[in-house]
């Protein structure tokens, strides 16, 4: 849990100090969907795919 914390605080550092506020929003969806593979497992995910949903 410490490295996702690190991860995180890099990230918004890296927003804030390159004015990239625009991109938030998209970093902040990608952390949630590798949040849920990691969590709920890619076998899960990849049905969905293959299901075209």
């Amino acid at each position: 849990m410490r490295k996702i914390g690190y991860i995180l605080k890099e990230m918004f550092k890296m927003i804030k100090k390159h004015k990239l506020s625009f991109l938030a929003p998209v970093f902040i969806i990608l952390a949630l969907l590798a949040f849920l593979v990691y969590y709920i497992g890619p076998a899960v995910i990849v049905s969905f795919i293959y299901a075209g949903v």
